[in-house]
């Protein structure tokens, strides 16, 4: 069937070939009808009774929803939300043959029509894998009659032609935010050859016990959702820490004897250096520690990273050599906010400082807010009340609280960096 057809007209067009060629054979068998001039017709039964010519019609009349595929769940065994999976359809044809006074054209058309249709109840579109069924509808003449009365034009021979079951695919929705899980899982089989591809498995699972090996050695799998992680540092958490745990199966081998951090797209990589990884006596586990540094810009792609990457959106994974790698895990790394400090008592204009690690200095780079109160950047060594300035070099925040202060209360401190939101561990008492 054809998953996806956002042009129902390329159904229709692949009807027009298919009696067309039908035509083109008639003289030989099964038929054995003589070549006679037809014409085919694709619009209203209408506009199809002029000329001497034989006239064949095939109208597209009604499209209606398939009541079988409405419910059903087009991947995966749960049902799917209604704009989740693809728009089912089945595609009414009045199929019609009109030649003048000539009735043994006019049942010859409809003859090679019927034949071709029955010939083919499942059609396929050329040079794809998208098919769809041909049948004729059982109408009587009663159901016809009424229908052909919705025409201007004297009823003649015809009949319907159903056509199914043709999906349209809704528009992209963006996928809802997933919450950051504290594990992921990666599971390599025995070790590939060194240019043999690894095929890829994912799950659902954000958390769930080591599992055996794959029975087939090429294959992966891999469960979790996107890893938030700092630098090692105070700000320490269960949910956002320095440690990266990776379980699975089969990660002590050499397929996965090597750690991996690239870009979203894949297009730059670069190596983790031995250091990240810790030490583990456990085949179905990979534990990564973050450095405590970061380093200021990436290095050019295959250098090996010794430092924690700036703040950002990455990709995680196992492999060897060149060319063996594991699927890739999103990983997010955010800058380290350490401690904060400042006046005991809290007044208008107070400046608090923040010590952290991973900041960036550019405009905009860095954002800084207490609890929903966003603070506007500055240049000035002293900011203002209601204002902040970052000092990359020093890994330090100054940040100003606004004039008139808020109400009284625990505001946490906000800070993003290249987009990425810190773990908001650091509070302000006002």
């Amino acid at each position: 069937m054809a998953w996806n057809t956002p042009d129902i007209s390329v159904i229709t067009d692949a009807l027009k070939d298919l009696l067309q060629t039908a035509i083109n054979n008639s003289v030989g068998a099964p038929l054995h009808i003589p070549h006679f001039n037809v014409g085919l017709n694709l619009g209203s039964p209408e506009t199809a009774r002029t000329g001497n010519d034989c006239q064949l019609t095939l109208y597209l009349m009604h499209v209606g929803r398939d009541a079988s595929w409405r419910n059903t769940p087009q991947a995966g065994p749960r049902p799917q939300l209604n704009t989740a999976q693809p728009l089912s359809l089945n595609l009414y044809y009045l199929l019609t043959a009109w030649a003048d006074k000539n009735y043994h054209s006019e049942q010859q058309a409809m003859s090679i029509a019927l034949q071709a249709f029955h010939s083919q109840p499942i059609y396929r579109l050329p040079a794809t894998s998208d098919e769809f069924t041909i049948s004729i509808e059982a109408d009587t003449i009663e159901e016809m009659s009424r229908l052909w009365q919705a025409f201007t034009t004297p009823m003649r021979l015809s009949c319907v032609v159903k056509v199914g079951v043709i999906f349209i695919t809704p528009a992209a929705l963006p996928p809802p935010p997933a919450i950051p899980p504290s594990t992921a899982n990666i599971a390599v089989g025995p070790t590939p050859g060194p240019t043999d591809p690894v095929a890829l498995y994912a799950a659902m699972n954000l958390r769930f016990a080591p599992y055996p090996a794959p029975s087939d050695p090429t294959k992966l799998r891999v469960s979790g959702g996107e890893l938030v992680a700092v630098a090692s540092g105070a700000a320490a958490t269960s949910l956002h820490n320095s440690n990266i745990v990776v379980r699975g199966a089969g990660l002590d081998q050499p397929a996965a004897a090597k750690t991996f951090l690239s870009t979203p797209d894949g297009l730059s990589e670069w190596p983790l250096a031995a250091a990240w990884r810790n030490p583990v006596i456990d085949p179905g586990l990979l534990s990564l520690t973050v450095p405590t540094t970061y380093v200021a810009a990436l290095p050019a792609a295959g250098t090996s990273l010794a430092k924690t990457p700036p703040p950002g959106v990455y990709r995680l994974a196992v492999g060897q050599g060149a060319s063996v790698r594991s699927n890739r895990i999103p990983l997010t790394i955010a800058a380290r906010l350490d401690s904060v400090s400042g006046p005991a008592t809290a007044t208008a204009g107070a400046v608090y400082t923040v010590s952290a690690a991973g900041l960036a200095a550019g405009a905009g780079a860095t954002t800084v807010a207490l609890g929903a109160i966003v603070l506007t950047s500055t240049a000035a060594a002293t900011p203002a009340a209601g204002k902040f300035v970052v000092n990359a070099a020093a890994g330090t925040i100054k940040l100003a609280l606004p004039n008139p202060l808020p109400p009284k209360g625990d505001y946490a401190v906000g800070v993003t960096v290249n987009g990425v939101p810190s773990p908001p561990d650091l509070v302000v008492t006002i």
